[in-house]
């Protein structure tokens, strides 16, 4: 993946080191493995180089050396070496952090990854480190008690939150002189209707006035959310019902558990207030999968095939049959599944699991099997990148965002343009527009998709000498 660091960081840190430079990324944990010697392979003698941390609590924060790192077992002696906190829980808050003892500014170590100070200040890790779910927890550790650097009255919890959890860490050589130009670094990777209040209404009145196909009494779209536990499945809901509601509302439950807070298969309906109607879509909740948890393949195709009724509570210990109260036994085309999305934690691409990826490619097969179209919604774009964080317009000129939809896309054998990025409505308390604009775009898209299902099961029904129109 590229770099995490913005440019809005990049620019600071050039300020601290006092001389136009530019950076390069030479070793990233999530990219090159979290490994001492991977780390001395990529940046010994390497020259001047910035360590960046970014930890779980949305802290970003790290080192500066203008000597090299070697793997001699002894201090590095530096006279501009400093530390610094670039971001602290989620808020842009620059501070440096100047070395007052020179000559144990740095520490190398042939089994130790960057290492700052006496004590030491930041011992990053040690070995091999592998990913632990959504993040590495390094195995070094933390004192920065200021005995080489001056910390302005800060401390280790007020700097890093005291925490080596972090989502990733990366080493930058400092190169003298001006980076070169990229001419379409504004240019967005994806074609973008833009972020006005126009663009804005022209969608919701889309999805208002949208309905499905006219050939069959179907009344209304069903999409299934399908994904991981914590990745936004029932978050996505609440923020489209938010949309029409005028507020931010939580209908389904939602939030960061250990296990699925959605226990039974809902089909939500969303109810625009301002005109007193249902909008022509459902949107069908189904329990996230867990690394330890499997989703029965059997359930999840009768959902698909509209066999599971509204409200049906999952039980573990007792399968959904055909002999379930409330099977539907001859379910229409206005029952079944019309479109899946499945939603996928951006921030956590990079270390996802070989058991989730199989679980997801064996539910894509049933999928398959059906001609359902599917796509992916892409969610915590905040987390993906620091730029998106700030302002959300960042997205389609963000080349993290870019790279995490390339990887998801490979990941899931998808094109592209199935990939779609979104953020939820989590921490804010108020409606914003391009947030509005990126979860009515992927609604939309899910809609068409909807539509091109129904034509071809149509289709396919005409063919076969069926009847096409649906019972009610």
């Amino acid at each position: 993946m590229p770099e995490l660091l913005s440019k809005k960081y990049r620019d600071q840190l050039v300020t601290w080191i006092g001389r136009t430079c530019h950076f390069q990324l030479v070793y990233k944990i999530s990219r090159d493995g979290c490994s001492a010697p991977t780390f001395h392979q990529k940046c010994d003698g390497q020259g001047a180089t910035v360590t960046v941390l970014y930890n779980t609590n949305n802290t970003i924060y790290g080192g500066y050396l203008s000597q090299s790192w070697n793997s001699n077992g002894g201090w590095i002696n530096d006279p501009n070496a400093f530390l610094f906190r670039l971001q602290y829980n989620g808020s842009s808050n620059p501070l440096k952090f100047p070395v007052t003892g020179t000559g144990n500014a740095g520490y190398g170590h042939s089994n130790y990854g960057p290492t700052f100070g006496g004590g030491h200040d930041i011992y990053t890790f040690s070995g091999t480190v592998s990913p632990s779910g959504k993040a590495f927890s390094l195995n070094g550790g933390l004192t920065i008690l200021g005995h080489s650097y001056n910390l302005n009255g800060q401390n280790v919890n007020t700097i890093a939150n005291n925490s080596l959890e972090v989502t990733n860490l990366e080493v930058y050589k400092v190169i003298d002189g001006p980076g070169q130009t990229v001419p379409d670094l504004d240019k967005p990777w994806r074609e973008h209707d833009g972020w006005t209040n126009e663009t804005m209404q022209a969608l919701k009145e889309s999805l208002l006035d949208y309905k499905p196909m006219t050939e069959t009494n179907v009344t209304a779209a069903n999409i299934l959310l399908i994904g991981q536990i914590g990745a936004g499945k029932s978050s996505f809901f609440n923020s489209v019902n938010s949309i029409f509601r005028g507020k931010i509302t939580s209908k389904a439950c939602s939030g960061s558990f250990e296990h699925s807070v959605t226990t039974m298969y809902r089909q939500y309906k969303v109810k625009d207030f301002s005109k007193g109607k249902f909008l022509n879509f459902r949107l069908c909740d189904t329990r996230g999968f867990e690394e330890e948890f499997a989703l029965d393949a059997q359930e999840i195709s009768f959902i698909l095939d509209g066999n599971i009724p509204d409200r049906y509570q999952f039980n573990p210990l007792v399968p959904f049959t055909p002999d379930t109260p409330g099977y539907i036994k001859d379910p229409n085309m206005k029952d079944k599944i019309h479109c899946v999305a499945f939603v996928i934690d951006g921030s956590t691409v990079d270390v996802m699991s070989d058991t989730v990826q199989k679980r997801m490619k064996d539910l894509q097969v049933r999928m398959n099997h059906r001609g359902l179209p599917q796509v992916v919604f892409l969610t915590k774009l905040d987390k993906i990148c620091p730029d998106v964080n700030d302002d959300v317009k960042n997205t389609f000129t963000s080349t993290a965002v870019c790279d995490a939809v390339e990887k998801v896309a490979e990941i899931m054998g998808l094109p592209r343009a199935h990939v779609l990025p979104v953020k939820n409505y989590e921490s804010e308390t108020k409606l914003k527009p391009a947030l509005d604009i990126l979860l009515m775009q992927a609604l939309q898209r899910c809609l068409d998709f909807a539509d091109d299902y129904m034509d071809e099961q149509l289709d396919k029904m005409a063919a076969e000498g069926k009847n096409v129109q649906s019972k009610d």
